[in-house]
């Protein structure tokens, strides 16, 4: 990595968390801010995160080597399609959104064939959105999913793959097809039923008393009812194959304990409840300890694709020709 210029488009919370880290490693790194706010951008180099800020966007991105887009999923198209002609040969693009499949097909109509595209999302926990909310240890100990296409070149898997590691993090290699699946059951439902929550429960008739005695644990269920409307509406479309197998498996389940109750089954009913508190309580523990990226995985043969297993352990994939 000597010698190279890495751009972070997009200063938040993790992108200004990912330039803490990469300064951390004391190489010859050359880190470049930019953000559609100027004073954002500004801020983190303030925080020693970057060492400057690039207010054009195309400024920031020709001369890069690797590229991260830490900015929404609904930003992404608008500025690919902004920098793709301004590229260097062999820079390589990643992203840290929630959605793969949809922007890798994305990346790979948009970009030229000079350009790889590796899609990224870190499984992190920020205490906010925000530059001020950065952690230079954000990425410690945490998984870090990979979402290379069947046609992207070793040397660009292999790039994030040695940055991931370097941060602290463990990368995870998913097809992207798989990793919206997965992603759809554990972030796209606990917002669905948040929403469901909001809209059962307050209706007009009970709402305005009822909002009075509504404490901590109404506020961890339905924190999943925040962020933009248009955005999370259009990944719902986006990926509803999946959507909507999450949430028939959830009506699956809500329409047992209707059945349980309703019959008075106060045993199978125990049962029930308590498996799922025990699951539960193995997956804080591991959330929290940060053991996560220690467990096998069952599926994970069926996860991975055989082809990136042959590019992490030098079977060359073909290449794109370049232009």
């Amino acid at each position: 990595m000597s010698n190279m210029t890495i751009t972070i488009v997009g200063t938040g919370a993790i992108g200004t968390s990912l330039g803490l880290a990469l300064k951390q490693l004391n190489k010859p790194l050359q880190l470049i801010a930019h953000d559609k706010e100027l004073s954002h951008a500004q801020k983190a180099v303030g925080l020693k995160a970057f060492d400057k800020a690039e207010w054009n966007l195309i400024n920031a991105c020709e001369e890069a080597d690797l590229i991260i887009l830490a900015i929404p999923a609904i930003e992404i198209k608008p500025t690919l399609e902004a920098i793709a002609q301004y590229l260097k040969k062999d820079c390589v693009i990643s992203d840290t959104s929630q959605t793969k499949h949809a922007i890798t097909n994305m990346a790979s109509e948009i970009l030229p064939d000079t350009v790889h595209f590796v899609g990224g999302h870190p499984i992190v926990t920020t205490t906010g959105t925000g530059t001020e909310h950065a952690n230079s240890n954000l990425f410690k100990d945490v998984i870090y999913c990979l979402t290379p296409s069947s046609t992207v070149s070793a040397e660009s898997i292999q790039l994030l793959q040695n940055i991931i590691t370097l941060i602290g993090a463990t990368p995870f290699f998913l097809d992207p097809l798989e990793h919206d699946g997965l992603m759809s059951g554990v972030n796209t439902l606990p917002k669905l039923l948040s929403i469901a929550l909001i809209h059962g429960v307050s209706q007009p008739a009970s709402w305005i008393e009822m909002r009075k005695l509504a404490g901590e644990l109404f506020s961890h269920v339905s924190a999943g009812c925040t962020g933009d409307s248009n955005s999370l509406a259009e990944g719902l479309i986006n990926n509803k194959t999946n959507n909507l197998r999450w949430l028939r498996s959830s009506m699956e389940s809500l329409q047992t304990l209707i059945e349980l109750i309703e019959r008075e089954e106060t045993e199978p009913l125990a049962k029930l409840i308590d498996d799922a508190v025990i699951k539960r309580h193995r997956w804080q523990h591991d959330f929290e300890e940060r053991t996560l990226s220690n467990l096998k995985s069952s599926s994970i043969t069926e996860v991975e694709r055989p082809n990136v297993f042959k590019q992490l352990f030098g079977f060359r994939m073909p290449r794109r020709k370049d232009n």
